[in-house]
């Protein structure tokens, strides 16, 4: 379900993808304006969001129903493909199908991917979220979306929907708990397009590491920021938000001439932005 947060200015749209959970709060109004009055920006969450279209439990045709809802609004010109958490598997797919076509999108830009371990393909083929796990884990969403950060002071709502309408806030745990099992089986694929990445400081030793998947599995060319905060700091209101957004907005803006080349670069944003050749 796409959902223009922000549809002025003349730069190429971002079109970024949901997380675990299916919808954007972490990307909403704020966040786009903190990108800049003229960048478009457009959140992509999960179908059934909204208790009209069929909840998707399966990560190739999220990869599918999202290109098509951005063809729709964008059908030709330049984009770029964003995502956060297990959305940056989506957002390379979606970024993958584009080049297919012969789309100019730029790197992609990934926004502290999930941590995956070595034996991560043998553990996509056993998961199974039983009973009661289910049970539990619908009851922390329930209790997320109804949590005091939802309602801001000011009332203005992140969220693609109202959590305290009961047919949207069941719908949203149905899409939470589908996407969440989707995202645990999905084995994700090399890509060889380029990428910018955001990694917070507690995931950056599993992503960097040269044993672990994410350094095979982002085989092109790509640039990495460490922002010295955890995953769940990269979207609160503070210096770690505003950190992702200044990164976020600057990759927006920079010349993507780069991207044929096969430079690898970590850059340490304690103070944004020091640069270190890997």
């Amino acid at each position: 379900m796409l959902v223009p947060l922000q549809t002025s200015g003349n730069k190429p749209p971002l079109f970024f993808v949901h997380g675990v959970r299916g919808f954007t709060f972490e990307v909403g109004p704020r966040f786009a304006r903190m990108l800049g009055s003229d960048q478009p920006v457009y959140a992509i969450n999960a179908n059934g969001v909204d208790d009209r279209t069929r909840v998707v439990e399966n990560v190739d045709e999220m990869v599918a129903a999202y290109l098509q809802e951005i063809r729709a609004e964008r059908p030709a010109g330049p984009i770029r493909i964003g995502g956060m958490c297990s959305g940056c598997m989506v957002a390379v797919e979606i970024a993958r199908g584009l080049h297919e076509e012969g789309r100019q999108t730029g790197p992609a830009i990934l926004v502290d991917p999930p941590v995956l371990t070595a034996n991560y393909e043998k553990l996509t083929k056993t998961f199974d979220l039983g009973p009661d796990v289910r049970d539990r884990f619908v009851r922390e969403v329930y209790g997320w979306l109804l949590g005091k950060k939802l309602h801001p002071a000011d009332g203005e709502q992140d969220l693609p929907f109202d959590p305290r309408d009961p047919k949207y806030l069941q719908s949203a745990v149905a899409v939470a708990t589908a996407t969440t099992v989707a995202f645990a089986k999905y084995v994700p694929r090399p890509f060889s397009g380029a990428v910018e990445v955001i990694v917070a400081e507690n995931r950056a030793p599993g992503f960097l590491h040269p044993q672990m998947p994410w350094h095979t599995l982002l085989c092109g060319p790509r640039v990495v920021h460490v922002v010295p905060w955890s995953h769940m700091e990269l979207f609160q209101p503070g210096a770690g938000r505003k950190t992702v957004a200044r990164l976020m907005r600057f990759m927006l803006e920079e010349d993507s001439a780069w991207e044929g080349q096969s430079t690898v670069w970590t850059r340490v944003a304690a103070q944004p932005i020091a640069e270190a050749r890997q």
